[in-house]
């Protein structure tokens, strides 16, 4: 019979469960899951002799499923097919504990088998270093149940004897991790976009400036040789080509493409391995134009970069990215011009805005090139423009509004405006989302990148080629080395999201600490790939290529000589050991397999003893006791070699008898 006791740590199990998946949960199914539980404990808590009520019908479990089932169909359904799975499972194994009969096993089979998938289910949901701990504890809490549901009634769990298994196991765990094939995630299936965060396919005035006021992480970069330096730290993820009049728009123009590795200068390579958070998205981040790309990774002509499936889970890769101009089509040479065809997109403009156009074209006249006009409205933004994270609300015509009345905004606002500019200039442009600079950790060992972070510039078409220009820099210069919370007013920053925790001075670097460890578990284990796997296997194989030009004569003999040094100074130490021994406790030691010594008994007792046992060997035993009490009562130190070979010739007859 299953005892009181196991049903609640099942219950704690669930309760667990559903505390680690709640972000698979909208809030009405949550607290419906939860009242489900909280019934449970009349029958958990119930006095002995109404501990054997009956549990729930199985009537009422099904009539309870079929209404929570058609629930989440009909309001959930959007919520993405593993979220439904998630739900469906607990709701199996709460219903089940709801149900649960003492008297029969198979109920406890069953659950059992539940709550081990559900417990992968919230890794699935969640991979930051805290979430492996609480489900390793929850692990244990459910191998205790396991332990506890097949044993005897009176059975206490062994502890000890489950920490030396563990232990026994672990270079088992560690061998299948380093040896099994990196298999994709079987959980990478349709999911709901309610949790997205990150840049949209849309960005407008507003759209950055609510981002920012996020204090979540977007992702972590760790660089491989040169550190590139503040004005190089645009991370690339998103292109706004299209301009309605309120906001910009990605159009899908762009190919999959794969630009050539042209001869690059050191300070223009890097090579970088980035740690990307779940943002619900197939686009990721990168610096200038990647050349060496993972081949479960898509590169566009645009040079962004995309996965497959959309991220829901850390996702680790490396790269190589050249820090020169992107070419409007990949092979582009800089001689060569591009076709209308090919930058008509990047001029069109909506009507409205006629102050902003006849600006645009009272500067076009002043340059003679792109990057002049550029200059142009540079200098122009310099001339009382304010940098705020709360501007004020723009209608009707936004771009004029904006740099003939209010003159105040964020990042998105100058970017907008300076490439409708530019396209009323006639010069092709477009808005680049993604995120500027980031905050180097741990020594400056690795790179941490915000959503505070997010930043949006423009991109100008020159001599085939785009090059980048930062409006924002001409209105605020320190943004691009110092953090926005410096910037911002103290009205500002109390809009941002930012951890209390993080503000106290006493646990500022306990959180710092704790993030460094979350980032090299994200780096070493949960980005442990098949490249990885790959670079690990060539390593060993260079190992023992290396291992083969060796002298393996040499070798052996100093692999020998460090075996035999222990087992020399062991033998050694025995040895000392037995000379310090009293000679009562070394006769005795010898003597000890052939006849067991009572604590009351004295040596000449334990010989007569011992001579009753062997009569054939009492001459012997008598000598030996001559010995040892003329030793001991005489004090003739003499007979002691004499003595200890007695012993042995007495040991070697006892054995041969």
């Amino acid at each position: 019979m299953l005892n009181g006791p196991l049903q609640l740590r099942l219950w704690g199990v669930q309760i667990a469960l559903l505390a680690l998946l709640a972000d698979a949960f909208p809030l009405w199914s949550l607290a419906i899951y939860a009242m489900l539980l909280l019934a449970k404990l009349p029958q958990l808590f119930a006095a002995p002799a109404q501990s054997l009520r009956p549990a729930w019908s199985l009537t009422l479990s099904n009539l309870i499923a079929v209404m929570i089932v058609s629930a989440l169909l009909l309001f959930h359904l959007s919520g993405g097919l593993l979220h439904l799975m998630i739900h469906f499972l607990l709701l199996a194994a709460i219903l089940r504990l709801l149900g649960f009969r003492t008297h029969d096993l198979a109920d406890f089979r069953q659950l059992n088998w539940v709550h081990y998938f559900l417990i992968a289910c919230c890794f699935i949901l969640n991979q930051s270093l805290a979430m492996a701990v609480l489900i390793f504890m929850l692990l244990l809490l459910q191998l205790s149940c396991h332990y506890l549901g097949f044993a005897a009634g009176d059975s206490r769990l062994p502890w000890k004897s489950a920490l030396k298994t563990g232990i026994w196991f672990l270079p088992l765990w560690l061998a299948l991790f380093l040896i099994f094939p990196r298999l994709p995630p079987l959980w990478q299936l349709p999911m709901s976009q309610q949790a997205t965060t990150g840049l949209g396919d849309e960005l407008n005035p507003g759209s950055i400036e609510q981002l920012v006021e996020s204090d979540a992480l977007a992702f972590r970069v760790e660089f491989n040789g040169r550190k590139p330096q503040p004005e190089q730290l645009y991370w690339r993820a998103r292109i706004y080509d299209q301009f309605n009049g309120q906001s910009w728009r990605m159009s899908q123009r762009s190919e999959p493409a794969r630009f050539d590795d042209p001869a690059l200068a050191d300070d223009q390579r890097l090579n970088y391995r980035l740690v990307a958070e779940p943002h619900q998205q197939r686009h990721l981040f990168s610096l200038g134009i990647p050349l060496l790309v993972p081949g479960d990774l898509r590169l566009n002509s645009d040079a962004l970069l995309s996965a497959r499936q959309p991220v829901s889970q850390r996702m680790s890769y490396s790269i190589t990215s050249a820090l020169v101009a992107l070419p409007l089509q990949p092979g582009l040479q800089t001689s060569e011009q591009p076709s209308a065809t090919a930058i008509a997109p990047y001029l069109q403009l909506p009507a409205g805005n006629p102050k902003s156009r006849a600006f645009a074209a009272e500067l076009a006249t002043q340059a003679s090139s792109p990057q002049q006009l550029v200059e142009l409205i540079g200098k122009h933004l310099q001339q009382g423009y304010r940098y705020t994270l709360t501007p004020p609300r723009l209608s009707g015509p936004q771009i004029d509004q904006f740099l003939f009345e209010t003159q105040a905004g964020f990042c998105s606002h100058y970017a907008s405006a300076t490439s409708f500019l530019l396209r009323a200039a006639g010069v092709p442009s477009r808005v680049v989302g993604g995120y500027l600079g980031g905050e180097w950790r741990d020594n400056a060992s690795y790179l941490q990148v915000r959503q505070r972070d997010a930043h949006a510039w423009v991109e100008y078409l020159q001599d085939g080629h785009w090059y980048r220009f930062d409006p924002t820099l001409m209105v605020e210069p320190d943004r691009l080395n110092t953090a926005l919370d410096q910037l911002l007013s103290a009205s500002e920053l109390l809009r941002l999201q930012g951890n209390w925790a993080a503000r106290l001075a006493w646990s500022k670097r306990l959180l710092q600490q704790l993030e460094d460890l979350d980032y090299y578990w994200s780096r070493w284990v949960l980005g442990f790939d098949t490249d990885r796997q790959q670079d690990l296997w060539a390593s060993l194989k260079q190992w023992l290529q290396q291992l083969q030009q060796l002298n393996w004569a040499i070798v052996v003999n100093i692999v020998l000589l460090l075996l035999a040094l222990p087992i020399t100074i062991q033998l050694y130490r025995r040895w000392q050991q037995q000379r310090r021994q009293p000679v009562p406790v070394w006769i005795q030691q010898q003597l000890q397999p052939f006849a067991r010594k009572a604590p009351p008994l004295t040596m000449q007792q334990y010989f007569r003893q011992l001579a009753q046992l062997f009569p054939s060997l009492q001459p012997e035993i008598n000598a030996l006791d001559q010995s040892y009490q003329e030793l001991i009562f005489a004090q003739n130190t003499s007979v002691l070699p004499q003595l200890k070979r007695q012993t042995k010739q007495l040991v070697r007859r006892l054995q041969q008898s």
